[in-house]
């Protein structure tokens, strides 16, 4: 098996090598692209495991890349979204958008690379096969999730997060966990993320009183997924 592939669009040049260098020194194979466009293309004439997208291009924008990565050429590897933009707001678009992750600029190369390696772990690497919760079943060895029996799409860091939670059923888990367990990222990273990510699953597993579960919030804790 070769190395993992990252397709890395960055429209700054100096930027996008000096990020391109240190994937490569990490052992990944990156194929830089400066147009939002030929990433896409790049992406229909070669697969790549994994992406990284600048919000800002001269051409399009990141989000539009991301969704058509997403929904036209049906990418469900992992994504990280790079922006100088910091505000709750846009972090929340990026994240519904299809990003699994998101980092704001300007980029560091060691929380970068902590970053990617943790989603391709959870991308594909799991001790166990299935996990069984109610209405919810997951599928760990190819990544699938249904629901009531139907097939939900999850983003690969939905799906951690999913796992993460059904497995430890009854468990408070904090923010800091989360993060460290799902992201692979150490307590001082802005916990937002968890919120974010945990608010979506909610609606996407429809997690409620008809599925006889609950993820309660435990102030200043974190949270805990319970039967009803």
């Amino acid at each position: 098996m070769g190395p993992v592939s990252v397709g890395l669009l960055e429209d700054d040049q100096p930027q996008g090598e000096m990020v391109g260098s240190w994937l490569r020194a990490e052992g990944y194979a990156c194929q830089h692209f400066t147009r939002g466009l030929a990433c896409l293309e790049g992406l229909r004439e070669q697969p790549l495991d994994m992406l990284i997208i600048d919000w800002q291009l001269p051409d399009q924008s990141g989000l539009e890349v991301m969704r058509d990565a997403r929904t036209v050429l049906g990418f469900s590897g992992p994504i990280i979204f790079t922006t100088a933009r910091a505000s709750e707001e846009d972090i929340v678009q990026a994240l519904s958008s299809g990003a699994d992750d998101y980092l704001i600029k300007p980029l560091r190369q060691k929380e970068l690379l902590a970053r990617l390696s943790a989603l391709w772990r959870r991308a594909g690497n799991h001790s166990a096969e299935s996990l069984q919760l109610g209405p919810i079943s997951l599928d760990l060895v190819n990544q699938q999730a249904w629901l009531d029996g139907e097939v939900i799409k999850l983003t690969p860091t939905e799906f951690s997060l999913a796992a993460c939670m059904i497995s430890r059923v009854g468990e408070l888990l904090s923010r800091e966990f989360l993060l460290r367990e799902v992201w692979g990222v150490n307590a001082c990273i802005d916990t937002r993320t968890v919120d974010m990510h945990v608010c979506r699953l909610r609606k996407l597993l429809k997690i409620g009183p008809e599925a006889g579960l609950c993820i309660n919030t435990v102030y200043r804790h974190g949270y805990r997924l319970e039967q009803l």
